[in-house]
């Protein structure tokens, strides 16, 4: 497998907009309807030089779109931990990625993707995403370091060989929203320690200098020697309080923070991050990271290969 098993924009760095759609099919539209209006939606997008669409499915609309198989570690994201380190599910159907160098290709699109899913689906979810130069997260640090790159990243991200749905990935997204006045109140070393990282020159902290509660410490990580390694896809974001907020309560907060998008070969190494970052493990450590940023969503996905999404659309 290399990088024309995936589909367009996966692995292109080079996209640093996006906008980030999570819908739920309405339970009276029939499969069929919905392949139709996916399979224009990339029509459209594949007319459009520089602008990726990806395509992910939730566990249960999956089994209604293809009933003939599925891939053998998918499930809903259910909700993890208590109290204030908790993380929600909020598990959708299908999820929408656009993405591109080009800010100006995306509005248009998004314009097309809204009238196309309307009548059939209720969106759960509307961000745009945005990343400088640098990767460097709303918190000021570089996300992504701990990709690997080239060809290495193939193995981490592609479900393997003789597996149902080879060549496809799981998927994790979850919308942080961050706390900035709380962590901005901390001293450049503070941040760092929370993090695990520098935040100028993006070194990794070492030996004694490194917390066992630092962020970096609780997603770094083995399971019999195999190191839990995923892709990191996420996108800083900047939300409106009206189109987010639930209550007049969250509607005076900021709400901005990461759209964390993971993908990865196998759903464990989602699980072994997940509950070291709650405590949930042995040792009981959380990841002092929570006490700044709090997860909002909760998102389990399933994204196909191209040459599966072809044959499940008919393209």
């Amino acid at each position: 497998m290399n990088i024309e098993t995936a589909q367009s924009g996966l692995f292109d760095e080079t996209s640093r907009h996006a906008r980030l759609l999570e819908y739920c099919i309405k339970p009276s539209v029939d499969a069929s309807v919905v392949k139709t209006v996916l399979k224009e939606l990339i029509q459209y997008t594949q007319n459009i030089a520089g602008l990726n669409l990806n395509l992910a499915f939730g566990a249960s609309f999956w089994d209604r779109l293809n009933p003939a198989w599925r891939p053998e570690e998918l499930v809903p994201f259910e909700s993890l931990g208590e109290g204030k380190l908790s993380m929600p599910g909020t598990q959708a159907d299908v999820f929408v990625w656009l993405n591109s160098p080009d800010a100006e290709l995306i509005p248009h699109a998004v314009i097309e993707i809204y009238q196309k899913m309307k009548p059939i689906a209720d969106i759960q979810l509307d961000l745009e995403g945005i990343k400088n130069k640098q990767s460097r997260d709303l918190i000021g640090f570089v996300d992504g370091t701990a990709n690997d790159e080239d060809d290495e990243r193939f193995p981490v991200v592609f479900i393997p060989e003789g597996k149902p749905g080879a060549g496809g990935t799981y998927v994790l997204s979850q919308r942080w929203q961050h706390d900035l006045a709380a962590f901005n109140h901390l001293s450049i070393h503070e941040q760092e320690k929370v993090v695990g990282r520098t935040k100028e020159e993006d070194v990794e902290l070492e030996g004694d200098s490194m917390p066992e509660d630092s962020h970096v410490s609780r997603t770094d990580a083995e399971v019999d020697g195999v190191g839990m390694a995923i892709y990191r896809r996420s996108y800083p974001y900047m939300a409106s309080q009206l189109n987010i907020a639930s209550d007049q309560k969250e509607k005076n907060k900021p709400d901005h923070g990461l759209y964390f998008l993971a993908l990865a070969c196998e759903m464990q190494r989602f699980t072994v991050q997940l509950d070291r970052m709650l405590g949930l493990t042995e040792d009981g450590i959380s990841d002092k990271l929570m006490q700044f940023s709090t997860p909002k969503t909760g998102c389990y996905w399933f994204m196909p290969s191209q040459n599966d999404l072809n044959d499940l659309l008919d393209l």
